[in-house]
């Protein structure tokens, strides 16, 4: 068979440039490190490669919410504690305000500390963070969650909800709480208060105490309400049944409850008893009346009653709001040590991503030189050969 000097040409030129495409390609491969520059070099390690990047991706913003999230929630547990301390303030105010040989000057002293307790707390209540949004507001994150309306009472703006992101492919978290599970709320372990009506006699409770839990009708609340006799003699009645008469030092009890009554009551005063949760616990309320109680001068036997009662209805309620304050910060506390595990098993799983994709993708480097090596010695020899293959002509030797 004849071979002309063309097809010889073409062949040697093909081989040529195929050795040369090789070589770049594996010079690429020394070069970047990569094995699997094109789909083309390895499609199946190419397509799980997608597959790993998208999860490598997806990986990276879990774990940016993750680190949204403890800020806001170190910010959030910085500011509880603040208002926990501040309702510490508040209580050891009330105890001392209960000291009986107290002057109005004393207690209006006490009332002015207790404002000072009031500001701060509408002022951490209405805590921002570094983008200048409300921590409590809930979606309404642009305006404050506690403002003053036309009455001069403070209330809650916000709503119920509160923001999530996602943390993992499996988990949502919530990056913060409302104000009015912090300020308006009291935690499931709450009990019961009593509070007492626009009382003008002289009758003090202390209580309620739980006695019976198995009562048929435990937990729930009643109203006492004081009554004067035919006779003339001080009588009560609960929740409108047949009156009882009534003598100061009496326990009553009701629903699994008890409470103790002392004083002298007057015809239509009234005392309630319900659970702390029905009772609309509010603290900046509970603040205010205290306030007030403390700057109403004390020249009557009723006055004294009526600031006894609201300091022992108030010191309940400080209680219960501080047991909630503090049962939203461990929820805080708990979210956030969730975020440290996620973050722990995201930089696992970012590893475990790596080192697939770089498994899929990378090139083994002693492999490759040594095949850029040998590929660089065959393309020097296909450039001789062509050489010498031009050369090869009767022209030569003419």
């Amino acid at each position: 068979m004849r071979l002309s000097s063309a097809t010889i040409y073409n062949q040697s030129l093909n081989a040529m440039l195929a050795q040369e495409s090789a070589y770049q390609d594996a010079a690429q491969q020394v070069a970047s490190g990569t094995r699997v520059v094109t789909p083309s070099d390895d499609s199946l390690a190419a397509a799980q490669a997608v597959n790993v990047r998208q999860a490598i991706s997806a990986n990276e913003q879990y774990a940016d919410s993750r680190s949204a999230i403890t800020t806001s929630l170190s910010q959030e547990e910085s500011t509880l504690d603040s208002i926990n301390d501040a309702i510490s303030s508040a209580m050891a105010l009330v105890v001392q305000a209960n000291n009986g040989t107290l002057s109005d000057a004393d207690r209006e002293s006490l009332a002015t500390s207790l404002q000072g307790v009031y500001d701060t707390l509408v002022t951490l209540a209405n805590a921002t963070d570094s983008n200048g949004n409300y921590l409590f507001s809930g979606y309404q994150s642009q305006s404050p969650a506690f403002a003053e309306n036309a009455d001069g009472e403070l209330v809650y703006q916000g709503d119920d909800n509160v923001v999530t992101q996602q943390v993992s492919s499996t988990q949502t978290m919530a990056s913060g709480d409302n104000g009015a599970s912090i300020f308006l709320s009291v935690s499931s372990s709450a009990g019961f208060i009593a509070e007492a009506g626009d009382n003008t006699g002289s009758v003090t409770f202390d209580g309620p105490d739980v006695t019976d839990t198995e009562d048929a009708a435990y937990g729930t609340g009643f109203t006492v309400t004081f009554s004067t006799a035919a006779d003339g003699t001080a009588q009560y009645s609960i929740d409108g049944a047949d009156p009882v008469a009534y003598t100061s030092g009496d326990t009553l009890e009701v629903n699994g409850l008890s409470l103790t009554l002392s004083g002298t009551p007057v015809d239509g005063d009234t005392l309630t008893v319900s659970a702390a949760a029905d009772a609309d616990p509010d603290l900046f309320a509970t603040l205010k009346n205290l306030i007030s109680a403390l700057q109403t001068p004390v020249d009557t036997e009723a006055d004294q009653a009526s600031l006894s009662n609201t300091l022992s209805t108030a010191s309940r309620e400080l209680s219960n709001a501080q047991d909630n304050v503090l049962t939203v910060l461990t929820s805080v506390g708990s979210r956030l040590n969730q975020l440290e595990v996620l973050d722990t098993i995201g930089d696992d799983l970012a590893l475990s991503y790596t080192e697939r994709l770089s498994g899929l993708v990378d090139a083994d480097y002693t492999e490759s030189v040594t095949e850029y090596t040998a590929l660089q010695v065959a393309l020097q020899a296909a450039q001789q050969t062509f050489v010498s293959i031009q050369k090869m002509s009767l022209f030569e030797y003419i």
